[in-house]
């Protein structure tokens, strides 16, 4: 223990040189995440975004669904743009850069109010966190990264700084253009008031609001704008209207039956996650306090690292349980200052509201943290005694004291299970097995550009070739169910207007279904996989038993393919597809 404590007692020498640590972990996050991005193939998630990008400016009506994320779209369509050639790779290292980014704004918003040794290991442990390894640019990190920026003007207008409140504005509205549920981040439009409950001044909070509101309004013009100079507004306003429906639908994922049910897990495991942290270390300083032996301090961290390391493996929201209740907490503290209030709450904001309207809050749980974390940090080295009596009634009391040397024992030891969890959990999103078999890159699906294993990189292989030899006029496909990365490894368009075509729920299938074929465009080739997305172990997503969630949409599929006379061109262990005669 000493060894740690004497690397903990050295992070102060950082509170030195701030400028350099800003730009150290910075770098750091960026050749991180371009080393660590270098593994993985995702045939899911992955493969949805990436066709968004690659037909957002060419065939944008193919992709209508994905309006909902419209500037994310934006951004990585101009990628595709300008570095298509890099292939899935290059949208990594677009994910590299925007969490440089990240943790740049991060340091700025935190710097006036927090050590920088503090925001180091805030911001390293946010970085390092795996949650579910989404290393590809995509809504979550673009999400995160204009709410940071909406946070620094925000605290930049608490400052007294005018334009700062047009420009927290604008970049609130145009964070929901990024992914449509962050419409929610406009809550933050209240933060005058809050300020002004202690200084009296609600004519001044008005005014900020107004501020505020008058951003918001130029950000939605300048949207609007863009999407008539792309003519995409009508899109746009599909893919909008299309959430009524699916939001009614309980066979979908977002439907909000089934996302209530979703939240309720997660807010369970947020609430009590915390308490079983709490019971571990109550467990070490009952332990080092009544266990007499030599050692028992090192016996003792090692058992409830390990401890720690099990409940965060157990969970994967104990962490984010842990995070929330720091920032509740923080806010308590600190609610005189009014600066500390805002910015504990800001970083509820990120770790409630963001979240809202996903169908997991796992898809982004690693992407709220990054205000929250060097919280937590904050909260565990501040000086800490106290004692607390616990009388049986029967002429005994026992007594439990948290002075400063096990109050930094204890972060320690919390410290060294995170570390643990996060050196055994950074796996790749969507592509089981060990990082040390994922040697082997596709050779000819060239648009695949990262490692993965030898039996992942000859699937993509096979089942490319094979769709790209019996691609039918029009360049149409319709993947039923798992892998929407096969758009964008063949160059094909997405049929229904999502390259995840069961995305939709059973009446938005129908409703898509019926709509291409009456149509102009042209019938599509159909490939249905034969593996699931994550282990490549064989699966029939046509079989009602094995996936009664699809057969509904099995039905529908059935029937479109009897009345325009499909055959079965091709069947192998991978794939099936089906064409129809010229």
């Amino acid at each position: 223990m000493k060894i740690l404590q004497n690397i903990s007692d050295r992070m102060f020498i950082l509170d030195r040189h701030p400028r350099r640590c800003m730009w150290g972990i910075t770098i750091f996050a960026v050749i991180y995440n371009l080393l660590i991005s270098l593994q993985g193939i995702d045939f899911a998630d992955e493969g949805f975004s990436l066709t968004f990008y690659q037909n957002i400016y060419t065939h944008p009506a193919d992709v209508e669904y994905l309006f909902l994320y419209y500037l994310t779209g934006l951004i990585g369509g101009l990628w595709e743009l300008l570095f298509g050639w890099l292939g899935s790779y290059g949208y990594r290292i677009l994910y590299a850069l925007t969490s440089g980014g990240i943790v740049l704004t991060t340091f700025a918003i935190l710097k006036p109010y927090f050590r920088a040794s503090t925001i180091v290991i805030g911001t390293l442990a946010s970085v390092i966190w795996p949650g579910l390894c989404l290393y590809y640019f995509n809504h979550d990190c673009l999400t995160i990264l204009l709410f940071l920026l909406t946070i620094y003007a925000m605290m930049k207008g608490l400052q007294d700084k005018k334009a700062a409140w047009y420009i927290m504005g604008g970049l609130l509205i145009v964070n929901s253009f990024t992914r449509l549920p962050n419409i929610a981040l406009c809550i933050l439009i209240f933060v005058p008031f809050i300020e002004a409950n202690q200084s009296g001044n609600y004519y001044k909070a008005t005014r900020n609001m107004l501020r505020i509101m008058g951003g918001m309004a130029i950000g939605t013009l300048l949207m609007f704008i863009v999407m008539y100079l792309q003519q995409h507004i009508t899109l746009w306003l599909s893919s909008v209207s299309s959430l009524l429906v699916m939001g009614s639908d309980s066979s979908d994922t977002h439907g909000i039956k089934n996302l209530i049910a979703s939240y309720s897990y997660t807010y369970k495991a947020i609430l009590t996650s915390p308490l079983y942290g709490i019971l571990i270390c109550f467990v070490y300083i009952i332990a080092i306090k009544h266990i007499k032996i030599k050692g028992n301090k090192l016996i003792m961290g090692v058992i409830c690292s390990a401890l720690i390391y099990l409940l965060i493996n157990r969970n994967i929201y104990a962490m984010w349980g842990a995070v929330t209740a720091a920032t509740i907490t923080y806010s308590i503290i600190n609610r005189q200052d009014i600066h500390l209030l805002i910015l504990a709450l800001s970083a509820m904001v990120a770790l409630v509201i963001i979240p809202l309207g996903g169908d997991s809050y796992a898809n982004i749980c690693n992407s709220c943290m990054w205000l929250g974390m060097p919280i937590l940090i904050d909260l565990l080295r501040r000086p800490i005694k106290f004692n607390i009596y616990i009388d049986d009634n029967q002429d005994r009391s026992y007594r439990v004291t948290l002075d400063n040397t096990v109050s930094r024992d204890i972060h320690l030891i919390v410290s060294v299970g995170f570390l643990l969890f996060a050196a055994t959990h950074s796996v790749c999103y969507f592509d089981h097995g060990s990082r040390l078999h994922k040697i082997y890159r596709p050779q000819i699906a060239t648009e695949a550009t990262t490692f993965t294993s030898q039996e992942r990189a000859q699937l993509i292989d096979r089942i490319t070739t094979v769709t790209l030899a019996h691609r039918m006029p029009g360049n149409y496909l319709l993947v039923f169910d798992n892998a929407p990365m096969l758009h964008y490894l063949t160059g094909m368009q997405p049929y229904l207007g999502s390259p995840w075509s069961t995305f939709w729920g059973t009446e938005m299938f129908k409703q898509q279904l019926f709509d291409a074929e009456h149509s102009s465009r042209q019938l599509p080739l159909i490939a249905i996989p034969r593996f699931f997305y994550r282990d490549l172990s064989k699966t029939d997503y046509l079989n009602a038993l094995e996936h009664p969630e699809l057969h509904k949409k099995v039905i529908l599929l059935a029937d479109f393919i009897e009345r325009n006379g499909y055959y079965e061109a091709y069947r192998d262990e991978y794939i099936i597809l089906l064409n129809v005669s010229q």
